[in-house]
């Protein structure tokens, strides 16, 4: 029997069901991809071919089976078939094998959801080695039931080992293969494998694959793309899943304008007195690296010896912090031929003025930095200085600025270490740039991906760019310039210290993509 699960084009792609409910399956992709998508699809082929099975559902996600199907869903939540804790569970699980029927463990809403995960397993496999009838367990956000550092729940580890003479299969998915018990992932014949760009997790999931090469073309993936190998396909097949018949209910909430606001009972200040633009503080960026993986990642980092007797590096500390970005909405007058009103978005790191782009963690460039403190003469005096250099009338022509506010903003940029001076063959001085970075146009910004947002729970850095010195810089770019929104968000990185003989040192890892970020000194 196959399950049509997916395609390639316009070939459908099946999997042999007996691999599926009896074997070992890890379905592997990053937050965003697609993953819980899939697991629903697979669930419907199932529940359409009347082949048993449990999901534990850790977010609440897959009671919307129900619209179409048959089956059991046990909660702990209103609308729920029977309460976990007070239901017969190891009745309800018998009667699920014998009658190939489905069964949502629903434990989000559960106080202790490891230790009715522990239960069931112990009831599922008891059962089994009795009953010896093909039934599924799938694990959702298996890192939490059976982690590589910490307690993982026996019972699980035992049905990838051997549950399969029972009839008892094992789908295991994961976010973060890096988190998972490797004992259990190896287990894994079977691969379903999607979009991972997190170095740790590349690594994890490498005993898969023949190459680097291959490994890193998970990254390239695009969202809803997947790799199936192993036991379920003769060669690696890179497929998308199908639709689905019931309704996706872990789709992130959307934000959806909001209704007029009724007119204000007084009449509202005049510009000069607005008040001004208020960022908000209680955001952050939900992390993804942990503590343990960042240390795994800074030991690849230490400097090496380079005399005989001299001691290696060690890594003193390793601590999370939170940067502080700012999220910028401008408007300003552009355009070559046609001036029009133009809008841009761009985040910005709060204490080094960088261009913050997000994408799949975050990408640092220098942006604002070196214009920071500078009046706004002086930032269009630097902006629009030529490569090879401009003598003082060629600034002012280019500026249309006085030859005093010239001569006020050189003085300033020479002060700032960020213009030098050349004399030519014809003795005229010519005043060159010294910025490591180009300055970025305004229509170049780019606000990059929206990542999932969460309270800010720890301290955070305090921002040191301010409203203002960012409204001088873009008014030096561009003088109809508006700032017209403004909010602050927190960005996990860990700050990773270093000593040896030579000295201290620190370096900043992305607490997303565990690469090493480069700011700057504020």
């Amino acid at each position: 029997m196959d399950l049509v699960i997916g395609k390639v084009g316009d070939r459908d792609v099946a999997v042999d069901a007996q691999e599926v409910v009896t074997g070992r399956t890890c379905i592997i992709a990053q937050s965003g991809a697609g993953k819980s998508w899939g697991i629903a699809v697979l669930c419907e082929q199932l529940l359409q071919a009347r082949i048993g099975f449990c999901i534990i559902d850790t977010e609440g996600e897959y009671f919307s089976l129900k619209d179409r199907f048959s089956l059991i869903w046990l909660s702990s939540g209103e609308g729920c078939d029977a309460e976990i804790g007070k239901v017969d569970l190891r009745e309800v699980m018998q009667e699920a094998i014998r009658s190939r029927a489905a069964v949502i463990f629903d434990v989000s809403e559960a106080a202790d959801m490891r230790e009715e995960v522990t239960k069931l397993a112990e009831i599922l496999y008891d059962l089994e080695s009795r009953l010896k009838q093909p039934f599924l367990l799938i694990v959702e956000e298996a890192d939490k039931f059976i982690p590589q550092i910490g307690t993982p729940i026996q019972k699980i580890e035992e049905i990838s080992r051997r549950g399969r003479k029972r009839g008892l299969g094992l789908m295991v998915a994961t976010q973060r293969p890096s988190l998972v018990a490797k004992n259990v992932l190896s287990q894994c014949n079977s691969q379903i494998i999607g979009k991972l760009s997190i170095e740790n997790d590349l690594k994890a999931v490498s005993l898969f694959f023949s190459s680097r090469k291959e490994v890193e073309e998970l990254a390239e993936l695009e969202p809803g793309e997947f790799f199936v190998m192993g036991g379920l396909s003769r060669g690696k097949v890179k497929m998308r899943f199908r639709g689905r018949v019931t309704k996706h209910r872990g789709v992130t909430p959307r934000l959806v304008p909001a209704p007029p606001a009724p007119a204000p009972r007084t009449p509202a200040p005049p510009p000069e007195e607005a008040e001004p633009l208020t960022a908000t503080a209680d955001d952050a960026i939900i992390p993804v690296l942990i503590r343990e993986e960042a240390l795994d990642i800074a030991k690849g980092k230490r400097r090496r010896r380079f005399r005989i007797l001299e001691h290696e590096e060690r890594i003193v500390s390793a601590e999370r912090i939170y940067r502080p970005l700012l999220v910028v909405d401008i408007r300003y007058i552009g355009g070559l031929i046609r001036k029009t009103t133009k809008t841009a978005s761009f985040v910005l790191d709060a204490l080094t003025g960088c261009i913050v782009e997000l994408d799949r963690g975050m990408k640092v460039r220098p942006g604002f930095s070196e214009l920071l403190g500078l009046d706004e003469t002086a930032v269009k005096v630097v902006a629009g200085l030529a490569n090879g250099g401009s003598t003082m009338a060629e600034i002012e022509a280019d500026t249309r600025l006085s030859p005093g506010a010239v001569k006020k903003a050189v003085k300033q940029l020479r002060e700032a270490k960020l213009i030098t001076e050349m004399t030519t063959a014809g003795s005229a001085v010519v005043y060159v740039p010294l910025l490591t970075g180009e300055v970025p146009g305004l229509h170049t910004l780019r606000r990059g991906e929206d990542l999932p947002m969460e309270p800010l729970r720890e301290e955070a850095l305090e921002a040191k760019v301010t409203e203002a010195s960012l409204r001088t810089i873009l008014k030096g770019l561009e003088p109809t310039a508006e700032i017209v929104g403004l909010e602050t968000v927190y960005y996990p990185v860990y700050e990773v210290g270093f000593s040896s003989e030579r000295g201290e040192r620190s370096i900043v890892l992305d607490g997303i993509s565990g690469r090493e970020l480069s700011f700057p000194a504020p």
